[in-house]
């Protein structure tokens, strides 16, 4: 029969540092914020740039030229993303009343869909990373 014995040095210590990291991680707010900026940024730029397609979203092009880009008239739109963070969520959406008509998914015959707001697979992992990171951090400095 083989017997298999050990010792914990600092076993004290290893529980402090446990319970000083579960006091760490009630507060997810670091994180949000980050991820609800990158994303605010995200959708009013890059989105907006390439007209919907880095969220696989391509907008349908006017019908007749105008002397501005799509949605950018008076780039009220663009400027409209704002974020909000709590302890435990994030949350994005644009303030400009008529956001809802180019995002929403309803059936439509005048305005087409110009989808401005997606997560994508790319989006969620970098949001799981800014989650990593931060989450590294917190047990480095426990």
């Amino acid at each position: 029969m083989v017997q298999i014995n050990w010792t914990i040095e600092g076993e004290k210590q290893l529980s402090r540092r446990l319970t000083k990291l579960g006091k760490n991680v009630e507060d997810f707010r670091p994180e949000f914020r980050k991820s609800t900026r990158f994303l605010k940024g995200f959708f009013g730029r890059e989105v907006f740039i390439s007209r919907g397609s880095m969220i696989g979203e391509r907008w349908k092009t006017r019908k007749r030229s105008y002397g501005w880009p799509i949605l950018e008239r008076s780039g009220k739109m663009r400027k409209g993303f704002r974020d909000r963070t709590e302890k435990l969520s994030g949350e994005v959406w644009n303030a400009v009343d008529y956001f809802k008509y180019h995002q929403s998914n309803m059936p439509r015959r005048v305005l087409p869909r110009r989808v401005m707001m997606k997560l994508t697979d790319r989006l969620k992992n970098k949001i799981v990373s800014i989650f990593h990171e931060g989450l590294w951090k917190r047990v480095d400095r426990t």
